[in-house]
């Protein structure tokens, strides 16, 4: 019983892991089409 208490957070981590890699906000994250691509730059010397 008391290696199971030793082992049980490494095994609950590890299925929290890979409950995070299936979840939908990190597919939405790592789709090519990111909001970062749509950010456009503004430049700093036209608020001179």
């Amino acid at each position: 019983m008391n290696q199971l208490k030793a082992v049980f957070p490494f095994i609950a981590s590890l299925g929290i892991y890979f409950l995070a890699l299936n979840s939908p906000m990190y597919k939405q994250m790592n789709q090519s089409h990111s909001v970062e691509d749509k950010v456009k730059s503004i430049l700093v010397e036209g608020f001179k």
